[in-house]
């Protein structure tokens, strides 16, 4: 017998091992709920809290705020993405993440290629109601590579890019140093990107949802058009040749296996 947990009073079937934003993803679309630290080929990390949906056990009943990338849906549950609560929600954290970034937006490579950009624009963010105070914008670009830069003023502390050069790519070459707002990004043991052991695969630039690591002759401002598959061993270099000649562009995913 199927199971059922409800999007607003309405019922919809569950299936086995997923979560709430598969489950809201798989009835509404990948539309129907924003988030800025989930990736389709990176496991849930929960680390934004944009993905937040009101859950309640029974109908009309208490609602708690849950990040919903990593929180599993189970029958009964009843779900609401975009209640008062959660607009409230979503649009304070979006303020507080755009306090500590440079409004360059018409002069930045990926302006309207950009995810913090369009969840701003889905939680309507007209304008920041906080004052100004201390930031990182000052930070340094590091120009040291010959394919790859970072601006980590643009950083928003996603660990998309940690968890890209983990988890698809095992280099860990990314890792995230100090805390609170001390909290960045740091390649290798705290040096370039030149220096580091970075094999230049781009995973972290494709992961990265605004331009604090970019590709030196690939813009994020060009969306891919086609997706390759292979499993060849010897792929690496010619897809890393081909791409930066700009002559093929092939998106980061699990399907494409790239091996030394």
């Amino acid at each position: 017998m199927s199971k059922t947990a409800y999007i607003n009073d309405k019922p919809f079937e569950i299936t086995e091992g997923e979560t709430i934003l598969s489950f809201m993803r798989r009835h509404h679309g990948k539309d129907s709920v924003p988030t800025l630290c989930d990736a389709p080929n990176l496991e849930p990390f929960g680390s934004c809290r944009v993905c937040s949906v009101d859950v309640a056990l029974e109908r009309e009943g208490k609602t708690k705020a849950l990040a919903s990338c990593h929180t599993p849906v189970t029958e009964g549950n009843y779900i609401y993405p975009d209640s008062d609560n959660i607009t409230r929600l979503r649009k304070n954290i979006i303020e507080l993440v755009l306090t500590d970034h440079p409004l360059e937006c018409l002069t930045c490579e990926v302006n309207g290629n950009c995810e913090l950009q369009t969840v701003a624009a889905r939680v309507g963010i007209t304008e920041v109601r906080y004052p100004a105070g201390e930031t990182h914008t000052n930070r340094e670009k590091d120009k040291s590579h010959p394919y790859m830069t970072s601006d980590l003023s643009k950083c928003i502390n996603c660990y998309r890019c940690v968890r890209a050069c983990d988890e698809v790519q095992g280099q860990f070459v990314l890792s995230m140093a100090g805390r609170g707002f001390d909290s960045h990004i740091v390649k290798g043991m705290d040096e370039s990107f030149m220096d580091s052991d970075c094999v230049s695969c781009g995973a972290c630039s494709q992961a990265c949802p605004t331009s604090a690591i970019s590709d030196v002759f690939m813009s994020k401002s060009i969306q891919s058009t086609e997706k390759t598959r292979t499993i060849c061993t010897y792929v690496e270099w010619v897809v890393i040749w081909m791409w930066r000649h700009a002559m093929v562009r092939f998106p980061q995913s699990k399907r494409l296996l790239m091996q030394r």
